[in-house]
């Protein structure tokens, strides 16, 4: 970790003196960094022996972020690459390539906001190593900054990197991802960050009208690589996939069963303007 602190320092010292000021204002290179690690992790995908992770990536901006950064896109691009491939060496992921990066101006992203796409793609030769995957079409997610100015025009404290809502993504005509849990017919939106609490009282954010299903059965969460399901001490247990479980890992399709009510899990990501629940999802989440 240490390394990528050395990286962030570099990355931050990109911006000082004449560029400092302005820049402050807009995003700063860290939060693209972590963006697109974040992205990284996302995105990775899981063979027999290794975890591959996605190689390839676009970073999207605002055309006055794109302005900013011109006089010293070069060495910015260099800095992410070197922290994307100190990232995948600290979490042991495997890239089929060296990292690539360039960077997109888009119209319809506003002040403290960028996007990174993220693609896992093979050599150029296509030589491809036995047991890596196909390459990915890719996924975009925009993030939002909060290290921004504030209307005043002094500076906030700055919280971090976060998704931005699902309305502003649909606005960029980007992709976005998608997360419900499917019970019965009726699929449920896992909206926010969560975590997200099933069970058969009204107040849980899944409610599941079973008499089987404890009043709190079980919690969705988000982890640092996906999502995970926890029981919460039901009486009825809840099942991944048909077998018991206590807290696991979760992927796209895996089905859960609460008391004698099966749920299916979905996470997908919605092509540029789709209505989210309609039509075909663009990409796998690419989760593992």
């Amino acid at each position: 970790m240490g390394i990528l602190k050395g990286i962030e320092k570099r990355m931050e010292s990109l911006v000082e003196g004449v560029f400092g000021r302005a820049f402050r204002r807009q995003i700063h290179p860290v939060e693209i960094a972590k963006g697109l690690t974040k992205q990284m992790d996302e995105g990775r995908m899981v063979s027999i022996s290794r975890t591959y992770a996605p190689n390839d990536f676009t970073v999207h901006l605002s055309k006055e972020d794109t302005e900013s950064i011109h006089a010293y896109q070069a060495a910015l691009r260099e800095e992410l690459i070197q922290y994307a491939s100190t990232h995948a060496e600290n979490k042991s992921y495997h890239l089929m390539t060296p990292p690539k990066i360039r960077f997109a101006s888009e119209d319809s992203l506003r002040f403290g906001e960028f996007g990174v796409t993220a693609k896992l793609t093979g050599p150029a030769d296509g030589q491809r190593e036995k047991g890596a995957p196909s390459d990915t079409s890719g996924q975009t997610r925009i993030f939002r900054t909060d290290d921004i100015a504030s209307s005043d025009g002094g500076e906030t404290e700055g919280q971090g990197t976060t998704a931005i809502s699902a309305d502003d993504a649909r606005r960029h005509g980007l992709a976005r991802e998608r997360v419900e849990l499917v019970v019965g017919d009726e699929p449920q939106a896992l909206d926010g960050r969560g975590p997200w609490t099933v069970g058969r009282s009204h107040d849980n954010d899944v409610v599941v009208n079973d008499p089987n299903v404890s009043r709190r059965h079980a919690k969705l969460m988000r982890s640092e690589n996906g999502f995970i399901v926890e029981d919460l001490g039901s009486t009825n247990g809840t099942l991944l996939d048909g077998a018991p479980i206590d807290r696991e890992r979760i992927e796209d399709g895996d089905e859960l069963t609460f008391g004698q009510s099966v749920a299916r899990f979905v996470r997908s990501i919605d092509a540029p303007g789709e209505v989210p629940g309609r039509g075909e999802a663009a990409a796998g989440s690419g989760g593992g």
